[in-house]
This record gives structure tokens, sequence and C-alpha cells, in this order.
């Protein structure tokens, strides 16, 4: 039987998310090796739109200078049909945990 929402944790939530996404993103990575060719169905389930903060294509991030502290800030997320997917299953798996 599932459990309610109520009864779990938000940061047991989170983690089992973060989890999906990273089991997503290992088999995005290795559908990609597969040796099948670039055919339809392959492309259409490793296909990932980047989303982030920083120029990754040139591999600059964001530089704030305070003039006594100076940092850089960026960060980038590939969502792809098999993370989304990874995500799913870890989320049907966190509703039977108790």
């Amino acid at each position: 039987m599932a459990v309610p929402l109520k009864e779990k944790r938000i940061t047991t939530l989170v983690l089992v998310v973060f989890i999906g996404i990273l089991i997503g993103s290992y088999l995005n990575s290795i559908v990609t090796m597969l040796p099948v060719g670039d055919n339809v169905v392959k492309t259409f389930f490793t296909y990932s739109i980047p989303f982030g903060i920083g120029d990754f294509v040139h591999n600059k991030p964001i530089l704030i200078d305070l003039n006594a502290i100076k940092f850089q800030v960026g960060f980038m997320f590939r969502f792809s049909l098999l993370s989304i997917m990874g995500v799913f299953i870890s989320l049907y798996f966190f509703r039977w945990y108790r």
C-alpha cells in the first residue's frame, strides 16, 4: 500500500528525484554508446536540452567581480527523455517507500 506524502520527508523526495536524474543520465550515455547507428529512435531518446547559467559551449561561466572577491558561477542541466523517465521511475519507487 502506498504511503501518504505527509509521512515522508521532503529531503528524501529531493534525494530520490536527484537519484532518478542520475540514473536517467547514465541510461542516456549507455544508449548513446550503442553501435546501432543514428536512427530516429536513438535520436529521440538521447536528444537533450541544455538549461543553465553560463556559456558552456565556450567553457566560460559567469564571472562576478566585487573588487575584493572575484568568483565564477555556472551550472547546467541537460534534460533528455531518459532522464525524465528516470525521475518518474524513482518517484514510483518512492511512492512505496516507508
